[in-house]
């Protein structure tokens, strides 16, 4: 869903820590898909363990797709104006509706080790985005052996009470099968964001995670009037990142704070990290703290990614004006944060950074801790840098060669900047998206030599 989730977060849109620095990219690149059989983008995803590629691209059928790679095979799991086959409700709304046909995903979709596959699609079909954004779209699960099945849909019983209305922007799955997706349901907590009544019964509609285990049932993770830390509660939650541990980072707003850009059901986000074991939040990025960057304050915390170890790999902006013009890659460990890269930072090619994504998925981290992102520079140019152990070195750039051309830039999305989804797996190789000088574009995976 490229424009909506353009004006959704755009408008929401290094110095090397220790270690010498490479100049020069130590990668090979293969093409997994090509531009040209697509419809100008392709929403990068997964690259699992064994290889398999997960992606959502712009069908030329129209709407978007849920397609796997698999040694060179290329599956469509769903794709823009298929009916869903599922008995979800569909809302009544004030403009045609195609419900229940898929139209668009909420990306980034996610795929984990066993050839699991969770995805959130709006079920409008491919010429309606009904209001609020989310609404009517449903969350589902697929492997090989069962096909694709529904796990949340509207009409769903809600925990807590009343029902689901749809879904939003990510959805995670670990290798245990378990699916933590947000969920668009009804509150009847004091919110600070400009809200939508409910559907029916009492209250307004608000996001909050939940956990879809491997049998169904749904349950809680945080939802709104939920306590926060420091006292208040939370007014809505999304973009969960769970690991096996039942570990959750999440971003979402609490209410005592200021709500920042203010638009229809949220506001900027915080970040923060759900221990699985003892259900202690902590905040790693709150609107109004202090940032471990050079004593600036946090005005937004987004896309936080998890990995096995309960280490999160996030992007905080510290920019007065809220647009992102001062933000950063940042790492958390332990009770500790501290910066990967930042606006103004000198890179590993001597670059000058000049943003780090924001746009969805424009970090990612594996297991290691290695974390890479996309980044825009000073001079014009795009690039993808790794950072690990606390040393950078580039991945890719504009003018990088591939057997599919010359990278001329990472805009994904016609961002104006880098934005491409980002995943690297066990192995170090990382699925991003590229367009080449002499046109067209292609899903590549980079492999370290």
């Amino acid at each position: 869903m490229r424009s909506l989730r353009i004006a959704f977060i755009t408008a929401a849109a290094v110095a090397i820590l220790s270690g010498a620095a490479i100049a020069q990219s130590h990668y090979t690149f293969s093409p997994i898909a090509n531009l040209n059989d697509y419809a100008g983008y392709f929403e990068p995803a997964t690259i699992t363990n064994p290889g398999d590629v997960l992606f959502a691209p712009a069908m030329l059928t129209g709407g978007e797709g849920v397609l796997l790679w698999h040694h060179g095979t290329i599956t469509t799991i769903a794709k823009g104006g298929q009916p869903t086959l599922d008995n979800g409700l569909c809302w009544p709304l004030t403009t045609p509706s195609d419900c229940p046909f898929f139209g668009y995903t909420f990306s980034p979709v996610q795929m984990n080790d066993s050839g699991d596959v969770a995805f959130v699609m709006s079920r409008d079909g491919i010429n309606n985005i009904p209001s609020p954004l989310g609404i009517n779209a449903g969350v589902y699960r697929y492997n090989r052996r069962t096909g694709m099945v529904p796990v949340l849909l509207p009409g769903m019983p809600a925990p807590g009470g009343g029902r689901f209305w749809g879904s939003f922007y990510f959805v995670s799955i670990n290798n245990d099968g378990d699916i933590y997706v947000p969920g668009l349901a009804c509150t009847t907590a004091t919110v600070s964001y400009p809200t939508q009544a409910c559907p029916e019964g009492p209250g307004v509609l608000a996001q909050g995670v939940y956990k879809a285990s491997p049998r169904g049932r749904i349950t809680s993770v945080v939802q709104p009037g939920d306590a926060a830390p420091g006292g208040s509660y939370f007014d809505f939650t999304n973009d969960p990142a769970a690991n096996e541990r039942g570990d959750v980072a999440f971003a979402g707003h609490i209410f005592s704070d200021t709500c920042v850009n203010p638009f229809l059901l949220g506001c900027w986000n915080s970040a923060f990290l759900k221990d699985g074991r003892s259900g202690r939040i902590v905040p790693l990025a709150r609107i109004g703290d202090r940032s471990p960057v050079n004593g600036k304050t946090y005005t937004a915390g987004i896309i936080p990614m998890l990995n096995s170890e309960g280490d999160v790999a996030f992007v905080a902006d510290f920019s007065p004006a809220n647009d992102f013009s001062d933000d950063a890659a940042l790492f958390y460990s332990h009770g500790r944060t501290i910066k990967v890269a930042e606006v103004g930072d000198t890179m590993p090619d001597g670059k000058t950074l000049a943003k780090v994504g924001p746009y969805g998925q424009d970090i990612a981290m594996n297991n290691a801790g290695d974390v890479v992102f996309d980044a825009t520079l000073t001079d014009g140019t795009q690039a993808l840098y790794l950072w690990r152990h606390g040393r950078l070195s580039l991945v890719a750039r504009t003018g990088t060669q591939t057997p599919a051309g010359a990278i001329s830039d990472l805009d994904d999305y016609g961002c104006g900047f880098a934005c491409t989804q980002l995943w690297i797996n066990e192995a170090g190789r990382i699925l991003f998206m590229a367009h080449f000088q002499d046109g067209g574009g292609a899903l590549l995976v980079a492999t370290p030599r």
